[in-house]
């Protein structure tokens, strides 16, 4: 994490910090509904299934 400060000489004016998110609005912001193909392996599918899941349930895709 990364801070920004104002100073002048021994005397620090303000200091900010990033804007801190959890990870649910990371998530929401990065990823997008996926769609596996008929050669995707089992273990595959179940990961695209959780994938969506998780989209479905923190972000409301297809609520829309």
């Amino acid at each position: 994490m990364t801070f920004t400060c104002a100073a002048a000489g021994f005397f620090v004016f303000a200091c900010t910090s990033p804007e801190i998110q959890v990870d649910a609005a990371r998530f929401c912001q990065t990823a997008a509904p996926i769609t596996y193909s008929a050669r995707d392996t089992p273990e595959t599918r179940r990961q695209v299934r959780a994938h969506n899941a998780r989209g479905i349930a923190v972000c409301g895709w297809g609520k829309r």
